[in-house]
Formats: C-alpha cells, structure tokens, sequence
C-alpha cells in the first residue's frame, strides 16, 4: 500500500479516535506502559543488537525514559489538554466567556533516528496519540525491529485499527511521507534533512518540529570540582559510542583548570573498554553504520593535521563493525572540524579559555545551540554563565540529563531546529488551539458598534480614563462618560 494510501486510512480513523476521551486514551498509553515494562528484557536486547550500545545502556535511556515519558503523559495528559478557562479586562471582554480549545492536529508523521531507536519513537508516537491524532512512524531503515516492538504493543494495549501505522523504509519513504498528505511532522536527526524537510512543508504550510544536532559545550571553572567533571564529562561524551544528539562534544577549560582537567580525564578515557556488546564489561560499542564510522575517521584525521594532540585514544579489541577509537584532543583550534561541526561519536575535543567571558563566547560561536552544561562548585555562578549561552537547556554539574527528563521541554535554538518535545510544551506541540468566545448577553448589541455620533469619542475617552487612569481622581472622572457609553443604544444614550 502506498504511504498516500496509508495516509487516507490514518485520516479516516482520525474523527473516532479524537472522539474518545483524553481519560480513555490515557488508560491505552498506560497499558502499552505496562507492556513495555514486563517486556523490557527482549526490548533491550533488541535495542542492543540493532545498535552495539551495551545491554546497560539500553535499559537506562530506551528502556527506562520511555517508561518515565509514558507515566508522565499519563500523568498530565487531562489536565493539560483541557480546555483553559481565561478571564480578561478588556473593554471588549467584560461581558464574554472565554475557553481555549486544544484540538489534535490530525495526522501526524514521524521521522525517527537510530541512535535511541525505542525511546524516541515511543515517546513521540505516544505524544501525538494521547493528544488525539492518529500516527505515521517511520523509523530508520537500520533500527526497524526497535519500532516493530511500538507498534505491536500499541495494537495489545487496545489501540483502534489505523491510529497508529508503521512505515518501513530508508529516506526515500521518509520523503514520501514528508510530502504526503499530512497536518504536521516530527524529525529528529542531521541539520542537513531537518532543513530539507523544513523546506518541503513550507509550501503547504504543514508545521514542522525539527531536532536536528548539537555541539554542546562543557565550561568547567577552575573552582569545579574536576572529578565530578571528569566522571559527568566522558560518561555525557562517550555513552552511545558518542552518538547522543546532547552528548558532550566540546570542552572548554578556563584557565587553571584546563591542565588538572585534562590530565583527569585522559586517564579516565584510558580505562574505558571499548568492544562488542555481549560483552558485559563494554563500556563503548560500535557505531550503528559504517557512513558514521568514516566520517568520525575523517574528523580526527583533519584534527591531526591541524595540529590537535591525541591525550588518550582506546581502540578496544573487535572485529568487523562500524568502529571508532575513543579519542581524547587537546590543542585544539576553532579551525577543526571537531570544533566546529557536530562530532556524532566517541571523540571529545578540549580547548582552553583565558576567561569566564572567553568561555562563554567560545561555546556560543557554534552555529548549533541545543544545550550545554557549566561546572562549578559556585552554583550562583554556574546560573549567571548558563544565562548567557545560547542554548535551548543549560544543565549544572551534570550532562545529558536534560534530554531524558519527560517533564523537561527538549529542543534547541539556531540549527539545532525548532519546537519542542517532552514536557507540557510537548503535548502542545501535537495540538492546534482554537479560542471560544462566547457572550452571555446575546441579545444587546455591543456599544462600539456603528451608530456614532456627536458623543461617542467623548465617552470612549471617559471609559479610557476609568480604566488607565493615572490618579484615583483622574479615575473616578471617566465614571460618566462610561456608564452612557455601557449603556448605549442606538437612538438612546
């Protein structure tokens, strides 16, 4: 069938499904939740196989995010799309009831990445259909049996026919679905699609929520507390082989703190072990393609040649794989490629920073701007810098973290995309809202309506001083003129 086929049906199904009640469709996406949870094991290891991460790893960002999203959604869902009772103290308003209606979309398509191929596309689809809009997925073409566990689980957790459908395929059907007939799209991956995709919906005005790269800082002062920072930062640089769109990809080391700090974290590096995941103790797996592996090959090449110097480098021992040396540079120069691109894989650039200010303008120079993190034992301080990056999340003494939080808005600025996903402002993202007002003295005409004459600009000007005043006296001098204009009729007051 094809994806415009496939479209229809989801857009047929779309009025029965927005028809049931938020409780309803929360009741669904708890049950899937549950389903998930007494899955968890095969779905990880699933997860694993499709992408080399280490089983660990699996449970702790696809398995469990996607178990903490759901509970939040959950959690929110009712509440948040109710509709908003608003009250305002506008001439206009006085005598009206005003309610903002959250509608679903419609049909709504979905791009997912590879790099966390359950959690994504489960909290994304589960986003959009607890909000009331039916589904596309298009998961990648080298995680497709990840998204195979969503859409069976959905169909066991009672969700109706055609609410929410699976599309296999490479980018060429994730092109097609882009140019379907779809109400808006959801893509999480390169700068390069996100803008092709972008570029695509703009014509017909189709919405879009794009995601695209980073390359986050980490400011460490010379007051943090570099083992702390050490541990935080090559845990947030190298888990997932480094393929995590908020990973930790440029270090920036003010002053002193440069020397302790990278002396700490070569050593650190040095002892990961890089391998195959079915071995338990891998605490760095293989890239999930080849295409990745040779542009990573690439990068560190340029840097090289440039002038940067290898402070640690862990090969590991494997065989065949798309594979890549956990990698460590110092020296390096905003002329790099790993500086000035994003860094998609196990390799961590440090540079040194004259200052607090110098700092701050080396992270915002990127053209990305997804998030960052600032470490200090001076909290004040650390919030005073996160103030000033350009970032869509700044996190302290910490990395990553931001990305897996489900009440945390996630996005970025710049050519990091656009929306949001997770939090309130993500269940936002899947709605249209449509405003209600209505007056409760349908039967008397508004005073502003035609019908002017020799006193209308006097009474206006009277209930402007009623209601802008400055003074108490100038206040109380608009009571008149107001009261005529309230009470205006057309051959009366």
């Amino acid at each position: 069938m094809t994806i415009d086929a496939l479209v229809e049906q989801a857009r047929a199904a779309q009025p029965s499904w927005a028809a049931t009640s938020v409780r309803e469709r929360t009741k669904i996406i708890e049950k899937f939740r549950a389903l998930v949870f007494d899955e968890r094991d095969a779905i990880a290891h699933t997860v694993t196989a499709e992408t080399g991460k280490p089983f660990a790893e699996s449970l702790v960002a696809d398995i469990s995010m996607t178990l903490d999203g759901a509970r939040f959604l959950c959690r929110v869902a009712e509440r948040t799309l109710a509709p908003e009772r608003k009250r305002s103290r506008t001439m206009a308003a006085w005598r009206k009831s005003i309610a903002i209606h959250h509608d679903p979309f419609g049909v709504v398509g979905i791009v997912s990445p590879w790099n966390y191929p359950f959690f994504f596309p489960a909290m994304h689809s589960m986003t959009a259909l607890i909000t009331g809009n039916t589904v596309l997925l298009k998961p990648s073409e080298h995680t497709p049996l990840c998204a195979e566990h969503i859409g069976r689980l959905l169909a066991r957790a009672g969700l109706p026919a055609n609410v929410f459908t699976l599309v296999q395929g490479d980018g060429r059907v994730g092109a097609e679905l882009v140019n379907a007939n779809v109400d808006k799209i959801f893509f999480t991956g390169s700068e390069r699609t996100g803008r092709s995709i972008a570029v695509a919906c703009a014509p017909r005005f189709v919405p879009v929520s794009l995601e695209l790269g980073g390359s986050d800082a980490a400011i460490v002062l010379e007051d943090a507390n570099f083992d702390i920072a050490t541990s935080g930062i090559v845990w947030g640089r190298f888990t997932n082989a480094g393929q995590t769109c908020v990973a930790v990809k440029r270090v920036i080391a003010v002053g002193a703190a440069h020397d302790a700090l990278v002396s700490r974290i070569a050593a650190s590096v040095s002892q990961l072990t890089v391998g195959p995941s079915d071995d338990a103790n891998t605490d760095v797996g293989p890239l999930v393609t080849a295409e990745q592996a040779t542009a990573m090959a690439a990068q560190l090449e340029d840097a090289i040649a440039l002038g940067a110097t290898v402070a640690a480098r862990v090969d590991g021992a494997h065989s065949g794989g798309a594979w890549s040396p956990a990698v460590v540079l110092t020296n390096v120069t905003k002329a790099m490629r790993v500086w000035h691109e994003e860094t998609f894989g196990p390799v961590l650039a440090v540079m040194r920073a004259s200052s607090e200010a110098d700092a701050v303008a080396l992270a915002n120079e990127s053209h990305y701007g997804l998030s960052a993190s600032v470490w200090s034992r001076d909290r004040r301080r650390a919030r005073r810098i996160g103030a000033q990056l350009q970032v869509g999340a700044v996190v302290i003494n910490d990395s990553v973290i931001n990305a897996g939080l489900p009440e945390v808005a996630h996005g970025g600025v710049k050519a990091s995309g656009m929306g949001r996903i997770h939090g309130t402002q993500g269940l936002l993202e899947c709605v249209r809202t449509r405003t209600v007002i209505d007056d409760f003295l349908p039967n008397v005409r508004q005073p502003w309506w035609f019908g002017y004459d020799a006193n209308t600009a006097s009474n206006l000007d009277d209930y402007l001083r009623l209601a802008h005043g400055r003074t108490i006296v100038e206040r109380l001098s608009g009571i008149p003129g107001a009261l005529r204009m309230m009470l205006r009729r057309r051959g009366t007051l």
